[in-house]
């Protein structure tokens, strides 16, 4: 059964735009009361995502983790799904050994994003002002799970980004490999601003590294986005996908 792609394109979408507002709301938020210091907050700086999230924002914060995180998990299904998908229609491009990897690492990406899920969604429910041990418990096992999810995406997908040198693309497998460049591109970069935020943090940089917090964040949302490219039909599905019905 060939899933279909065209609604599905949807799910990446909404996950960003989700991520995006409730980032440009507890930032607007922060900014225009004068960028107060919370009671739970330890950098002297800048306030984290957490720290805005833990009090007059909280309902929107959970709403905002509830529809990203819903969503993003079936982002990663879907695009690993289609991804076989396509495998399984152009047997020729994929080699037993590659068939074989990828696949287990989709297998991977879907639990890791699966077992993630609730803990995003606890995580602004046990709020770092409230219950701080619990909510670094949970900040901890969703940077893992997410991490390690896309990690595991871009695996599967890293030798998609170059065209294959025995088939001529059209537009469409075009689109589709830039957005894979751009996601596997995005994933290093916040790899890297990871490892940043964490050497300021531990020389005391307390002003860059919540700076960065903020960066990384804002990115994961182009991260999101990158995923509807996954999506793009390459050889007519939606014609097909529609043919049916106009019988």
């Amino acid at each position: 059964m060939r899933l279909p792609l065209r609604p599905l394109r949807l799910l990446p979408l909404v996950s960003g735009a989700a991520w995006s507002i409730t980032l440009l709301a507890l930032l607007i938020c922060w900014l225009a009361e004068g960028r107060p210091r919370y009671p739970s907050q330890s950098n002297p700086y800048v306030a984290y995502i957490s720290n805005i999230g833990a009090f007059r924002l909280k309902p929107l914060f959970i709403a905002g983790a509830i529809l990203t995180s819903t969503t993003l998990v079936a982002t990663i299904i879907t695009v690993h799904l289609a991804f076989h998908q396509h495998r399984n229609r152009q047997p020729d491009l994929f080699s037993e050994r590659r068939w074989w990897y990828t696949r287990i690492f989709s297998i991977m990406a879907c639990i890791f994003a699966l077992a993630s899920c609730p803990v995003q969604i606890c995580l602004p429910i046990f709020d770092n002002h409230r219950r701080p041990q619990t909510h670094q418990i949970l900040l901890s096992l969703s940077l893992l799970g997410t991490g390690l999810t896309a990690f595991c995406t871009t695996t599967t997908f890293w030798a998609e980004m170059w065209p294959p040198p025995s088939k001529e693309e059209n537009p469409h497998e075009i689109r589709r490999r830039r957005s894979i460049i751009v996601s596997n591109a995005l994933f290093i970069t916040e790899v890297v601003l990871a490892v940043l935020f964490f050497a300021f943090l531990f020389k005391s940089s307390y002003r860059v590294a919540g700076i960065l917090e903020w960066v990384m964040s804002f990115l994961f949302t182009g991260y999101f986005w990158a995923f509807a490219g996954f999506l793009i039909t390459d050889d007519g599905d939606d014609a097909a996908e529609e043919r049916p019905l106009l019988r």
